[in-house]
């Protein structure tokens, strides 16, 4: 990356050079909406996120705040602009080898070279030294058997976990804990014994504006607790209210929601029980109604997209009914949830297997946990390939960590970082996207630029 930052400050040093001062002594070209929007050639032709770029044409106009700039659907972040040329900043994941366009009013034109985008990702160790058991401590001193994983707007890193009696102890353990880098912590906000749980949690869902933490209880159809930040996170049982008709009608032994999932679409959670229906849940009122009827099976992992929050994508078990609907990733759109086509399978049927490329032709092993960053990028924790996917917003899958099939553990690069079974994902604001590596009981970082 740094190769390709000097060689974009060489070229932005030798422009300003040989024609900024020329460009002053003419004038600022403004933008003529009666003149066609003319582009040239763009400097340097390869290079990675965050690194400059200059955009020559003609017409752009000089109000940088007018002028858009996308590799791919990925939107640059425009500096300024002289008239005739641009100087603009590369945007992170735009894809391989992205087209640039520029649009200035009603005016779009792409140029006919492809930028050549080098994808820069690197594996780091949060906390968690390979004990599968849970210890609150410093991020060096603790140990963690996270499953499932939710961030907030602040930094902080929420993990459900179940320890599985190991290491010793007495009896398994359950509970939610948060992690924060900043305050070098992990600190327990619930946890119980197997034989008197309070919250049996799997996936967590956190409403970024209030920053309120959810978690659903597995096995009691009503049972969720929140944690709220204004109160240190302390816990909170909250009892759905169903109707009686709606109530009675999830299968009794199928009573069981692995999941629940924040949609700031309509301020609304969301949650899924084992016989395949859909309930919506108002977090002020408590009032839950069924909202859809799908397929029978438990979840692997539930989440809804930013970019389009009416979407909730949602993963399927190994056991689910009918087969084509196994180990695939699905959507729900919540417009019109039980409308045609309002429940679908994206990627290949024929689960157990590894595949990257279109989402229609893509095939995973035992996809888990799934999150999204703000630009729509789904991000897969693929539990029995090793390694964590992408799924672009064209729907393209690509894998961004891990070797597929080679089960270990090391940090560093795509080309060398190993994962076994990882299970739980979360992305921050950054787009830094946090893993619950499980069989080796720590929590990873990935960054790509």
């Amino acid at each position: 990356m740094n190769r390709y930052f000097s060689l974009a400050h060489l070229f932005l040093a030798l422009f300003c050079f040989s024609s900024c001062g020329k460009d002053s002594l003419i004038g600022k070209k403004e933008y003529d909406p009666t003149k066609e929007l003319v582009l040239t050639t763009f400097q340097p032709s390869e290079g990675g996120a965050r690194d400059k770029i200059l955009l020559n044409g003609e017409n752009f106009g000089t109000d940088p705040q007018k002028i858009k700039v996308y590799f791919n659907n990925a939107r640059a972040t425009v500096v300024s602009s002289s008239g005739n040329r641009i100087y603009a900043i590369v945007p992170r994941m735009p894809g391989a080898n992205p087209k640039i366009s520029v649009v200035v009013g009603n005016d779009s034109v792409v140029y006919d070279t492809n930028y050549t985008y080098h994808t820069q990702a690197l594996v780091s160790t949060v906390t968690g030294n390979g004990i599968k058991s849970f210890t609150p401590g410093t991020l060096s001193e603790a140990t963690v058997y996270g499953k499932y994983l939710e961030l907030d707007r602040e930094g902080n890193i929420f993990m459900s976990w179940r320890d599985g009696n190991t290491a010793g102890k007495s009896a398994a353990t359950f509970g939610v804990a948060r992690i924060n880098e900043a305050e070098n912590i992990v600190t327990p906000l619930i946890q119980s014994e197997a034989t008197g749980r309070v919250l049996f949690a799997n996936g967590l869902t956190v409403d970024r504006s209030t920053g309120v933490l959810t978690a659903a209880h597995e096995s009691v159809q009503e049972v969720m607790f929140t944690f709220d930040p204004k109160e240190a996170w302390y816990p909170r049982q909250r009892n759905a209210k169903y109707s009686p008709s709606d109530y009675a009608s999830i299968v009794v032994n199928d009573r069981y929601k692995n999941f629940i999932t924040f949609s700031p679409w309509d301020g609304n959670l969301y949650t899924r029980f084992r016989d395949g229906k859909v309930a919506r849940i108002n977090p002020l009122t408590l009032e839950a109604t069924i909202v859809h009827q799908g397929p029978y099976g438990s979840q692997y992992g539930q989440a809804i997209n930013p970019a389009k929050p009416w979407e909730l994508y949602i993963t399927l078990h190994s056991n689910a009914t009918p087969i084509e609907f196994r180990q695939g990733i699905m959507v729900l759109d919540l417009r019109d949830p039980n409308g045609t086509g309002g429940f679908k399978r994206l990627n290949a049927p024929g689960g157990s297997a590894f595949k990257d490329g279109p989402i229609r032709d893509a095939l995973f092993n035992l996809p888990k946990d799934i999150k999204f960053d703000n630009d729509g990028n789904m991000f897969v924790a693929d539990y029995g390939n090793h390694c964590i996917r992408m799924v672009s917003p064209d729907g393209v899958v690509t894998t961004v960590a891990g070797q597929p099939g080679t089960a270990g553990f090391k940090d560093g690069g795509p080309a060398e970082s190993l994962f076994n079974q990882p299970w739980g994902v979360a992305v921050n604001e950054l787009g830094h996207i946090y893993i619950a590596d499980w069989s080796n009981a720590r929590i990873r970082k990935l960054v790509i630029e």
